[in-house]
């Protein structure tokens, strides 16, 4: 099994978060267009990002810097 790479969603560049699982190119758009972040409550307000989705986002290793919780 790979080694999960930690990605903070408020400084990765579209390209890296383009790569996470299920993020995709306009996932990714629409985080960078967004951020920063604080919360992942904000993050689960923007479309398509749904709980689950963030969870898995979380599992693979994403961050938001100092303030990391749901």
């Amino acid at each position: 099994m790979a080694s999960r790479q930690k990605v903070n969603i408020n400084t990765a560049s579209e390209q890296e978060l383009a790569a996470l699982p299920m993020i995709g190119d306009e996932r990714a758009q629409t985080l960078v267009d967004q951020r920063p972040f604080s919360r992942w409550e904000e993050v689960g307000e923007l479309p398509g990002f749904t709980k689950g989705l963030i969870r898995d986002l979380q599992d693979e290793g994403a961050y938001l810097g100092d303030e990391d919780e749901w």
